[in-house]
């Protein structure tokens, strides 16, 4: 079996102590201490991204949960890689290399270093951000600031990689850059509690403000002490603005599939349909 970069074996209970709402219906809580040991050694042999890409929206502790009450396979953590399988495989008593499942590929390559997929943080193209604040609540962590209708901005050093703000975008302003740095498994091991109790803290704020009628907030991030420095660089865009920022955006998606479409076979049909996008994306741009 690999060497793996994780220190299951060291790990306590504490961190399944005190869980949030969303985790009562695992009823940890219940189990034996042996069993409730077990699952927090798998949770701390896994990167806590809370990606989901395991198929467990809700995170990394209801797939660990899963492993260990369900015998779920142990190879599902995509960000983790053959790293990560091989220490949960480790964790549960899996001794023989030969029975060890095969990692869950990733669409990033592999870091030679760390022998993991490569990792990525979340960036917003802060000139398309229209404020619409759609990626602040999907931020598992906490790592975007900004409020309706002005900048928003993802601490990368918060950020861990997930992908999930992608998806709520509706101008697609946000882009994965490529992060090359190496850890020691101590600091990568501390850096996993980190983010596991960001989690925490995240869905405890949300489960207050959702209880709290009074509070008409909405969910902002945790490190709303930054918001002093964005909002000196926000923009103050108008609805007629937000709806060309959207138009254009979409104009932009049809342009570059036609664009591609057009490079493999010439066809003069989608041709003119790509100058006439072309002509409305630099009407639209004009007014923005």
């Amino acid at each position: 079996m690999s060497q793996t970069d994780t220190h299951p074996h060291n790990v306590t209970q504490t961190h399944l102590a005190d869980l949030p709402i969303l985790f009562e219906s695992l009823h940890i809580d219940t189990l034996p201490n042996d069993v409730q040991t077990k699952i927090a050694r798998v949770d701390a042999c896994l990167p806590q991204t809370q990606c989901g890409l395991c198929e467990h929206p809700d995170g990394c502790l209801p797939y660990a949960a899963a492993i260990v009450l369900e015998g779920e396979p142990y190879n599902k953590c995509v960000p983790g890689g053959q790293p990560v399988t091989d220490a949960i495989a480790q964790t549960i008593g899996i001794d023989s290399e030969d029975n060890t499942l095969t990692a869950a590929p990733s669409q990033w390559p592999i870091d030679m270093a760390s022998g993991r997929p490569t990792e990525v943080r979340a960036v917003i193209r802060e000139d398309d951000c229209i404020g619409c604040t759609k990626c602040i609540p999907a931020c598992p962590v906490d790592a975007i600031v900004g409020t309706g209708k002005h900048m928003h901005t993802i601490f990368t050093d918060l950020c861990t990689g997930c992908e999930l703000c992608i998806a709520p975008c509706p101008v697609d302003c946000i882009d994965l850059v490529v992060v090359e740095r190496e850890l020691s498994p101590f600091d990568r091991v501390a850096e996993q509690e980190d983010l596991r109790q960001r989690y925490h803290t995240h869905l405890k704020r949300v489960t207050e403000q959702l209880a709290d009628t009074s509070n008409s907030k909405p969910v902002v991030s945790m490190v709303e002490a930054k918001l002093n420095n964005a909002a000196s660089q926000s923009l103050n865009i108008s609805e007629a603005q937000a709806k060309n920022t959207i138009a254009a955006a979409k104009l932009r998606t049809k342009i570059k599939k036609l664009e591609k479409q057009l490079s493999v076979r010439a066809n003069d049909k989608k041709q003119m349909e790509l100058e006439g996008l072309q002509a409305e994306l630099d009407a639209l741009q004009a007014v923005l």
